[in-house]
């Protein structure tokens, strides 16, 4: 039961982490825009960085390699950024009608 509290606090916490990472790619489509602020995206990657330092012990505690957690992050990045505004919001239609 234990197990599966940490793993659920994993999961949201590499949700979290693919969500800021996500923000850190799409700031970077805005470099030479009057939207780009090279100040907010510092701040996105600090606070990512102390993220990851936090559930790194969790992710030892579930014996889930760094590499694991890396390709997760990697593939929900690339959906997120792949995605259409529709797409996405269709994604949770998606995913509940083939439960």
């Amino acid at each position: 039961m234990e197990i599966d509290k940490e793993f659920e606090k994993f999961e949201r916490a590499v949700k979290l982490i693919i969500t800021m990472q996500a923000s850190l790619e799409q700031m970077d489509e805005f470099k030479g825009t009057p939207l780009y602020r090279q100040d907010i995206k510092s701040l996105i990657n600090t606070l990512e960085k102390k993220i990851e330092k936090v559930i790194r012990p969790h992710i030892k505690a579930l014996a889930i390699s760094d590499e694991a957690m890396m390709m997760q992050i990697s593939r929900g990045i690339d959906t997120i950024l792949e995605y259409s505004l529709e797409e996405l919001h269709n994604v949770k239609i998606i995913e509940t009608d083939n439960e």
